[in-house]
């Protein structure tokens, strides 16, 4: 078990400038890290802070300034949560990051609640493989896209804002699933998108004022 505290994100900052990452955690744990700032400060790719495994708490956090290689198509994440990693990330900001806010892999299911993930160049929170877990009550606001769920992932997507994304506030692709309900989704060029054979249960979200549609069903 580790556990990391400092006196706030604007107060205590862990910064790298080497590449790969500023921190990375792999084990059982639990991994505890409360009121502390995560700053990759380098030019090489890198994400921010990358989790394998274990179960977590993340509190009042900050995770910033991932660089992303548009050639490669790697790194650029704020926090990247890989393996079997469980747990909770609450309170906490992701923002300014090259590429994903917050990147759930293989089998993590941890759950996402009152997070800040704005100002990413790609997906706020995005789930691949078989992640699922839950979202609630996350801004996943000014990035490429709010939320993005693709593989067979399958999480539960609850009372998320995901307003003013260059494209969706909300994709579903592949043969992802899972639920989003009670979803606010505005402001961006598609509220929510659903591209067959993704099959996900959509329940009472409000999408309004996006510019193209609000909600795109290719599903038959």
């Amino acid at each position: 078990p580790i556990t990391l505290v400092g006196q706030g994100m604007d107060e205590t900052e862990i910064v790298s400038e080497a590449g790969e990452y500023v921190i990375r955690f792999r084990g059982d744990g639990p991994f505890v890290v409360e009121d502390i700032t995560f700053l990759y400060d380098g030019r090489d790719t890198a994400d921010v802070v990358v989790v394998r495994d274990g179960e977590i708490t993340f509190t009042r956090c900050r995770f910033t300034g991932g660089v992303y290689d548009e050639d490669e198509e790697f790194g650029g994440g704020g926090l990247k949560l890989e393996g079997d990693t469980t747990g909770r990330v609450q309170d906490c900001e992701v923002v300014e990051n090259g590429a994903a806010g917050i990147l759930l892999l293989d089998r993590a299911e941890p759950t996402l609640e009152r997070n800040v993930v704005t100002d990413n160049g790609g997906v706020g929170i995005t789930y691949w493989d078989n992640a699922g877990g839950i979202a609630r009550e996350n801004d996943c606001s000014w990035n490429a896209a709010g939320i993005g769920v693709s593989g067979r992932a399958q999480p539960v997507l609850e009372e998320n804002t995901c307003t003013d994304n260059v494209y969706f506030g909300i994709l579903y692709i592949s043969y992802s699933s899972g639920t989003a309900q009670h979803n606010e989704c505005s402001g961006n060029q598609w509220g929510i998108y659903v591209q067959e054979p993704a099959d996900p249960e959509l329940i009472d979200n409000d999408c309004h004022d996006n510019s193209e549609a609000d909600v795109v069903d290719e599903r038959p």
